[in-house]
């Protein structure tokens, strides 16, 4: 199992880190809220947004969402975690700050 914890401010509670601890997960530290290295604001997010449609209510945008995500194969969601080593030495390489303006 990977997790990618991104020490957001619901995250960052030693309740959290103890329990991590208990079940044997390590912990990189990475910056909070860093949308760059988050694959879900970086990849997933976007599409979604470029295979929705307009819908007219939210159980319709519920039911499309789903149906979106089901449809992507498996090793579609595995290409962002392979370039995420990537995009951890560019977030260290510029400090922190952003650096999707930065990506080939």
């Amino acid at each position: 199992m990977k997790l990618l914890h991104d020490n957001a401010s619901s995250h960052d509670h030693q309740d959290v880190f103890d329990y991590l601890k208990e079940e044997g997960l390590n912990l990189l530290p990475h910056p909070p809220y860093s949308l760059d290295l988050s694959p879900c604001d970086y990849w997933l997010n976007d599409c979604i947004k470029r295979n929705l449609t307009d819908q007219k209510d939210e159980k319709s945008l519920i039911k499309e969402v789903t149906r979106i995500v089901k449809e992507i194969p498996k090793e579609e969601y595995r290409k962002p975690f392979e370039k995420l080593l990537d995009r951890i030495e560019l977030c260290i390489s510029n400090h922190g700050e952003y650096f999707e303006h930065l990506m080939n």
